[in-house]
C-alpha cells in the first residue's frame, strides 16, 4: 500500500501527523512518502523523527508553477495552497491513500483525485466554527481526537458518505518525545502567562487587547509574559506586523512570531496561566489543568454557543481594562473551573492520552483492508 502524507500549510502540521506517518511506515506492506509545500517543513520532520528515534521517510517538495510561486511571494497563502493542490492531483493519483490534516484537502476530489482513498487526520481540538468544515464530507475516512468532535460532525451530517474513527491526538506523542528540549525560563525566575490570540479577524482579541495586556504585565510582578499568536496571524503584511510586535519585547515579555516553541507545545505545557480567545491550543494547555482567561473585546454573545464551549473553563473578560484584575484573581478562581476542565479535556481527546499515532496508523490499515 502506497501512502502519501501531504503538508500543504506551515510546518505546524508536522506535529500533528509525522508520528502517524512513521507508525504507518513501520507496518509491513506500507510505503509512505511525504509531500511538503513549505521548505522549513523538512527541518521539523527531521527534528520530530530524531526525537522519536525512528528513521527518516522519503520527502518530496510539491512542484509549483510560476503562478503559485508568485502567490507565495505575495503571501496569498490560501490561494497558493489551492493552486498547488490542483497542480499536483496527477501526482497524488499514483497512491492508494492520501492523508491530510486540514479540511482544505477535501477539494482534491472535485479537482480530479479518483484513485486514492482520502483520509483526514484532524488537527485542532477546539470548538470554533471553521468555514470549510463542510469538506469533511469529501473524506473517505476521518480520524478525530475524541468523542466531542465525532458527535459534533455526526450531528451536522458530515459523515454521511465517509467513515470516522476516534484515535486521540498524535501531537501528544510527539510532545512526549521532545518536551525536554526547550525549558522556558526568565532571568527573574517568575512563572509566565501565555497570550495566544487567534488569527481569524472576526474573533481575534489581538487588536483590542495586545497593547493593554503587554503594558499591564510590565506593570506587575507576579508573572512574566509570552506572546505567541497563531502562526497564521503573520500570513500577510510583509513582516510589518512581526516587527511591530517584536518592539514590545522586554526582559519580562517574550514575543514569539515563528519559533519551534509556537508549534510543539513548549509554551502550552509550561505556562502557569493561559490567556486567549478561540485557539484550540487551550486544549493542549489543559493536559495539565491550570487557570485560563478568555478575552472577548468584541462582546460576542457566547453563552450557550457550542462554538465557545471552552469559554466555560475560565473567566471571560469583555473590557480590556479588566484583564489584569482577572490575571490577579486567576489562581484563586481556578478551583471553580477545574472540574469542568478535566471533564471537557477527556471528552475532547479520549483516553489513553498517549499512543494516538499507532492507533491512527492501525485505523488507516484496517480501513483499507475493509475497503
Amino acid at each position: 500500500m502506497n501512502i502519501a502524507f501531504i503538508y500543504i500549510a506551515e510546518p505546524y502540521q508536522c506535529y500533528h501527523t509525522a508520528s502517524v506517518a512513521s507508525a504507518l511506515a513501520a507496518i509491513p506492506g506500507c510505503e509512505v512518502t511525504e509531500y511538503y509545500s513549505f521548505p522549513e517543513t523538512v527541518t521539523h520532520l527531521t527534528r520530530i523523527r530524531r526525537a522519536l528515534g525512528v528513521p527518516a521517510l522519503p520527502v518530496k517538495p510539491f512542484p509549483k508553477s510560476w503562478k503559485a510561486k508568485v502567490l507565495k511571494k505575495a503571501r496569498r497563502l490560501d490561494q497558493e495552497r489551492l493552486l498547488v493542490l490542483r497542480e499536483n492531483v496527477a501526482e497524488l493519483n499514483r497512491y492508494d491513500v492520501v492523508v491530510a490534516t486540514e479540511y482544505t484537502a477535501g477539494v482534491l476530489k472535485e479537482m480530479g483525485l479518483k484513485g486514492p482513498k482520502l483520509v483526514l487526520l484532524m488537527h485542532g481540538a477546539g470548538d470554533r466554527y471553521v468555514n470549510d468544515e463542510h469538506l469533511v464530507r469529501e473524506f473517505d475516512l476521518t480520524l478525530v481526537p475524541g468523542p466531542k468532535v465525532e458527535t459534533y460532525f455526526r450531528d451536522k451530517g458530515l459523515f454521511q458518505t465517509g467513515v470516522s474513527r476516534i484515535v486521540g491526538y498524535p501531537k501528544f506523542d510527539v510532545f512526549e518525545a521532545i518536551r525536554k528540549e526547550n525549558a522556558i525560563s526568565f532571568p527573574d525566575g517568575r512563572p509566565f502567562a501565555l497570550y495566544n490570540p487567534h488569527y481569524q479577524r472576526a474573533l481575534t482579541s489581538a487588536p483590542a487587547c495586545m497593547t493593554p495586556l503587554i503594558k499591564g504585565f510590565k506593570a506587575q510582578t507576579d508573572y512574566n509574559l509570552v506572546v505567541a499568536p497563531h502562526i497564521k496571524m503573520f500570513h500577510k503584511g510583509f513582516g510589518i506586523r512581526e516587527r511591530q510586535l517584536k518592539r514590545q519585547q522586554s526582559a519580562d515579555v517574550l514575543v514569539d512570531t515563528g519559533s519551534d516553541a509556537m508549534l510543539d507545545m513548549t509554551y502550552t505545557s509550561q505556562a502557569a496561566l493561559y490567556i486567549g480567545d478561540v485557539s484550540s491550543q487551550v486544549y493542549e494547555f489543559l493536559a495539565i489543568p491550570r487557570p485560563c482567561i478568555f478575552l472577548n473585546p468584541r462582546r460576542i454573545p457566547w453563552r450557550d454557543d457550542l462554538y465557545f464551549l471552552h469559554w466555560t473553563l475560565g473567566d471571560v473578560v469583555d473590557d480590556p481594562a479588566d484583564i489584569m484584575t482577572a490575571v490577579a484573581q486567576a489562581q484563586e478562581r481556578h478551583a471553580l473551573y477545574r472540574p469542568a476542565q478535566e471533564k471537557l479535556f477527556r471528552g475532547t481527546f479520549g483516553e489513553p492520552l498517549l499512543g494516538a499515532s499507532q492507533r491512527a496508523a492501525e485505523a488507516i490499515v484496517r480501513f483499507m483492508s475493509d475497503a
